[in-house]
C-alpha cells in the first residue's frame, strides 16, 4: 500500500466507524463497541505500518502530499494537504496506540452503560480528529482539526449530560479553549497576511528569510508566536486557561485517559514543536513559553498535595507534566519536550485507566479518604497503579525518569536555572503527592463502605492495564538511553536542528561522572525523600510490614500551615476569583450593556421611528386630493417667500 493510502486509511477508519457507530450502535446493544473498537484495532494497524517506514528512514526525511483544493478564493488558496515525517510519528505511537487501549478498556468500563453506543461514536470522533490535527500540512487544516478535537471533548466530558456537574464542566472546557482559539486564529490570519501562504514549509522557510531582509521586525514574529502560543495555553490547560482542565474529571475515566492525559492536552505541545522554526527566532517568546511552563508546573503540584479526589489529584499532575514539556520547549529542549510526551503518555494513561479500575472496584468512589488496604483485594490494579507512580516521580529506571531528567539537565546547561530549580523541587512535589495517593488508596487501614465490596476489574479492563504498564517501564530506556543521544533524539534531533541552530544552542553529550550526573543525583534525590515522606506519612507497605500512617503528624502539619493548606485545598480560588470577575462583574457589566442597548440605543431608533410614524400620519391630512386647497396652499407659499424676500432686501 502506497504511503498516501495509508494516511487516508489511517483516517478513514476512526470516521467510517464514528458514522457506524452512531447510525446503528443502538441496535447493536449491549454490543455497541463491534463497530467501533475493531476500526481503531486496524486503525493502530496502519499507523504502526507509517510510523515503521517513516523511522526506519525509508522516507528520507519524510513526505508530503496534497488530496484537494479546499478555499480557492482569489489569492487566498489553502488545500486540504498532510505531512508525515518523524515528530509525525512519534505522536502517531502515542495516540493510535494509547486509543486503541482506551477502546478496548471501555468495553469492560461502560458495559453496563445504556448509552455506551453514543460513548464508542463519540471516541472513534475524537480519534478520527486527533488524527488529523497530526497529520496536518497547514496551519488552516489544523486549526479546523483543533476545534473538531474540542467538539469531541465538549461531547465525551457531557457524556452523563444529565449530571449537571458533566454539563457545566463540558461547556467550561468549551468556553475556556475558545478563549486561547480566538489568539490562535488571530495568529493564523497574521502568518497568511505576513507569508501569504498556510503550508507548514511555506511559513517557516519565508518567515525567517524576511526577518534577515529587514521586511519583518523582530516584534511582529513575537507578536505572531504568542498569538498561536495562546491556543496551546488553552488546549494544554497552562496558567491562566488550566481551570478547565480538573473538571474536565466529570466525563467517565476512559475520556480522562484518552483526551486529559494522554493526547488531546498534548495537542498544544505539538503545535508549539511544530512550530519550532518560528518560536526560535524569538528569544521573548522562548522565555514566555519556559515562565508559564514552570509556573504551571509549580502551581498544579502544590493543589495536587491536598485533593481528595483520586480523579483530580491525576488531573493536577497533568498541569504540572505538561508545565514540565512547556518548560522544556521554551528553554530550547525540544526533543526531550517530546520524549517526556511520549513517556508522560503511557504513564498517566496507565494510571487514569488505573483510577477508573479502582472506582469501577469500590462502585463508583472517587474520595480517596473513603479506600484504603485495596492491594490485597485488586491486585493487578496496584501492580500497574505503583509502575505508573514511580514512572511519574522520576525514579529510574522507569521511562519519566529519562525524560524528566532530560528536561532538567537541558534547562540548566542552557542558563535557565531558575526553571531547573523549581523543576526539580517540582520533582520532589510529585514523588510525595503520588504516594500520598498510593498510601490513600492502596495502604494503610480501610476505610472502605462495609457494604461495598472491592474486587479486580475484569480482564478487557485488566488487560490494557498491564500492556500500559511495560512502556511506562520500559520506554525511557529503550528509546531514552543514553540520554540525549537514543534512538528518540536519533528520530527528532534532524528535525529540530535548525531551530536549535538558530537559538545558538549546541548540545553537548551527556557525562555521567560531570555535572550531568550532578544533576541527575540532585533531582533523583529529591524524587525519593518526596517518596520516603510519603511513606512515612500515609503508611505505604514496604517489604515485610505495613507501616501504619500518622495522622497525629499530618494533622499536626496541617494545622501549622493551615493558611497554605486552605489555599491549596481551594485550588488557590482560581475558579472563585474567574466566577467574579467573568460572572459576577462581568455578568453586571453585560447587564448594564445590555440596558443601554435596548433603552438609549433601541430606544433613539425607535424614536425615530415613532416621530416619523406620528409625523405622516399628521401630515397626511392635508392631502386632501381637492385641487383648490392645492392652489390655497401655493399662494399662501409664495407671500411667505415673498415676505421674507421683502424683509430680506429692506435690511
Amino acid at each position: 500500500m502506497s504511503n498516501q493510502l495509508l494516511v487516508l486509511a489511517l483516517l478513514a477508519l476512526p470516521l467510517a466507524g464514528f458514522a457506524l457507530t452512531a447510525a446503528f450502535g443502538r441496535l447493536l446493544m449491549p454490543r455497541a463497541w463491534l463497530i467501533a473498537v475493531p476500526a481503531v484495532i486496524l486503525a493502530w494497524a496502519v499507523g504502526m505500518v507509517l510510523v515503521y517506514r517513516t523511522l526506519s528512514g525509508q522516507l528520507g526525511d519524510g513526505f508530503a502530499f496534497t488530496l484537494y483544493t479546499w478555499i480557492p478564493a482569489g489569492s487566498f488558496r489553502v488545500d486540504v494537504n498532510f505531512a508525515v515525517d518523524n515528530l509525525t510519528a512519534a505522536l502517531l505511537i502515542v495516540v493510535t496506540t494509547i486509543g486503541m487501549l482506551v477502546h478496548v478498556y471501555s468495553i469492560g468500563y461502560m458495559a453496563h452503560d445504556p448509552g455506551k453506543w453514543r460513548f464508542f461514536a463519540y471516541l472513534n470522533f475524537f480519534m478520527f480528529s486527533m488524527l488529523l490535527l497530526v497529520l496536518a500540512g497547514n496551519y488552516l487544516l489544523l486549526f479546523m482539526a483543533w476545534e473538531l478535537v474540542g467538539l469531541s471533548s465538549y461531547l465525551l466530558i457531557g457524556f452523563w449530560y444529565q449530571r449537571r456537574s458533566a454539563a457545566l464542566a463540558a461547556k467550561k472546557a468549551f468556553l475556556v479553549n475558545r478563549v486561547g482559539d480566538v489568539g490562535f486564529s488571530i495568529g493564523i490570519w497574521a502568518l497568511w497576511t505576513t507569508v501569504g501562504s498556510l503550508n507548514f514549509s511555506d511559513v517557516f522557510r519565508v518567515i525567517p528569510e524576511k526577518l534577515a531582509a529587514g521586511q519583518l521586525q523582530p516584534w511582529m514574529v513575537t507578536g505572531i508566536v504568542l498569538l498561536l502560543f495562546c491556543g496551546a495555553v488553552g488546549k494544554s490547560a497552562q496558567f491562566p486557561l488550566h481551570v478547565w482542565l480538573p473538571d474536565a474529571m466529570e466525563g467517565p475515566t476512559p475520556v480522562s485517559a484518552l483526551i486529559h492525559a494522554a493526547t488531546m492536552v498534548n495537542a498544544g505541545v505539538y503545535m508549539v514543536a511544530r512550530s519550532s522554526p518560528l518560536f526560535s527566532l524569538s528569544s521573548s517568546a522562548m522565555v514566555v513559553v519556559a515562565a508559564i511552563g514552570i509556573f504551571t508546573a509549580l502551581l498544579a503540584a502544590s493543589i495536587a498535595f491536598t485533593q481528595t479526589d483520586i480523579k483530580r489529584v491525576l488531573a493536577y499532575s497533568t498541569l504540572s507534566q505538561l508545565g514540565y514539556m512547556f518548560a522544556a520547549l521554551g528553554v530550547g529542549a525540544y526533543a526531550a519536550a517530546i520524549f517526556h510526551l511520549m513517556t508522560h503518555g503511557f504513564f498517566k494513561g496507565l494510571l487514569f485507566l488505573d483510577s477508573g479500575s479502582v472506582i469501577h472496584g469500590v462502585h463508583d468512589e472517587q474520595d480517596m479518604n473513603r479506600m484504603g488496604g485495596l492491594w490485597r483485594k485488586m491486585p493487578i490494579t496496584h501492580a500497574t497503579m505503583l509502575v505508573g507512580s514511580l514512572a511519574i516521580a522520576g525514579i529510574p529506571p522507569l521511562a519519566g525518569f529519562f525524560s524528566k531528567d532530560e528536561i532538567l539537565g537541558a534547562s540548566f546547561r542552557n542558563g535557565f536555572y531558575v526553571v531547573w530549580l523549581i523543576g526539580v523541587v517540582v520533582a520532589g512535589m510529585t514523588a510525595f503527592y503520588m504516594f500520598r495517593l498510593m498510601g490513600k488508596t492502596f495502604y494503610g487501614p480501610s476505610h472502605v463502605d462495609p457494604d461495598v465490596h472491592p474486587h479486580e476489574a475484569p480482564p478487557s479492563m485488566t488487560v490494557p492495564l498491564i500492556l500500559l504498564a511495560i512502556p511506562a517501564a520500559l520506554l525511557g530506556l529503550a528509546i531514552g538511553w543514553p540520554p540525549e543521544a537514543g534512538l528518540v533524539h536519533r528520530w527528532l534531533d534532524p528535525i529540530f536542528a535548525p531551530a536549535e541552530q538558530t537559538l545558538g544552542l549546541h548540545p553537548e553529550a551527556f557525562q555521567v561522572f560531570g555535572i550531568d550526573g550532578v544533576l541527575v543525583l540532585v533531582s533523583v534525590t529529591l524524587a525519593t525523600a518526596g517518596l520516603i515522606v510519603a511513606v512515612r506519612l500515609f503508611g505505604v507497605r514496604l517489604p515485610g510490614r505495613d507501616v501504619e500512617p500518622r495522622p497525629t503528624i499530618v494533622e499536626a502539619g496541617t494545622a501549622r500551615l493551615r493558611p497554605l493548606y486552605v489555599a491549596s485545598y481551594h485550588k488557590w480560588w482560581f475558579d472563585d476569583v474567574y466566577h467574579g470577575l467573568f460572572f459576577v462583574i462581568g455578568g453586571a457589566v453585560a447587564q448594564g450593556a445590555w440596558w443601554f442597548d435596548s433603552h438609549i440605543i433601541d430606544g433613539v431608533v425607535n424614536g425615530v421611528g415613532a416621530v416619523t410614524t406620528l409625523a405622516g400620519r399628521e401630515l397626511r391630512r392635508i392631502q386632501t386630493g381637492r385641487v383648490q386647497n392645492y392652489a390655497l396652499g401655493i399662494a399662501l407659499g409664495l407671500l411667505v417667500m415673498a415676505a421674507g424676500f421683502l424683509v430680506a432686501t429692506t435690511r
